[in-house]
């Protein structure tokens, strides 16, 4: 199995991808963490004309087996390099047979992060609710444009706007209790997907599904960079110090 995190905070456009705090913390995770990819960008205030706003999100794909996500230590210097501004977490777990086609989603000129957010009312084990939520995800492959991605449930929490806190305390949802889909899809662009949202193929399950959609429903875009190794010139990684110039 693989873990994916995906981690929302506000930092201002005019410093956020190239700050050296932020780029050294990314340099940090793939060195000490292991960090198979990560893959961060600015969310799309307008995804129409890609106006930004000052919220970021990074994607990070975690190894089997690596402690830093849950270290205390690492958390708050996320928090430091975030001038201290809430962070939002989301975990999810993938078969290794599933990160081709999300990795195609993250890695498209524009990535919907599209939640449902299942009411507590939901029949979380109907069959027919169960089908729709995956067929919602399948549908998109005979929709223009649509690059490829993937869904799952949140590991951690059925809150989509959990924060993350610098104990490492990590709880779990049981997989039977888990409400809170999130559908990482990428397009070649937001107009491919607006005229897929206007098809009677968009309408076939989500009408299925509205009636149990909760609060927290809805999408974010983003247009995604991915972090390269060796980004950030350093002889001994094991030195960086995070903030430092």
């Amino acid at each position: 199995m693989v873990l994916f995190q995906i981690l929302r905070f506000a930092v201002p456009q005019s410093s956020a991808i190239s700050a050296p705090a932020f780029l050294k913390l990314r340099e940090f995770v793939r060195s000490h963490g292991q960090a198979e990819d990560q893959y961060f960008g600015h969310i799309l205030s307008d995804p129409q004309s890609r106006k930004q706003s000052d919220e970021m999100c990074w994607v990070i794909q975690w190894p089997n087996g690596s402690d830093l996500r849950t270290n205390a230590w690492f958390r708050s210097k996320l928090n430091e390099a975030t001038q201290n501004k809430d962070t939002k977490s989301l975990l999810f777990e993938y078969n290794e047979s599933q990160t081709a086609e999300l990795k195609k989603g993250l890695e498209a000129p524009v990535t919907e992060f599209a939640i449902i957010n299942l009411s507590p009312t939901a029949p979380l084990q109907d069959a027919g609710l169960q089908r729709s939520m995956h067929k919602t995800y399948t549908d998109c492959y005979f929709a223009g444009g649509f690059s490829g991605g993937n869904w799952a449930y949140s590991l951690n929490t059925n809150d989509v706007d959990e924060l993350l806190r610098e104990d490492t305390d990590e709880k779990a949802i049981p997989a039977e209790e888990r409400r809170l889909a999130v559908y990482p899809l990428g397009w070649e662009s937001k107009e491919y997907h607006t005229a897929y949202s206007r098809s009677p193929l968009f309408d076939e399950e989500i009408l299925k599904l509205a009636p149990w959609f909760g609060p927290g429903t809805g999408a974010w875009w983003v247009t995604l960079g991915k972090h390269r190794n060796n980004q950030l010139p350093i002889a001994n990684p094991s030195s960086i110090e995070l903030l430092g110039g």
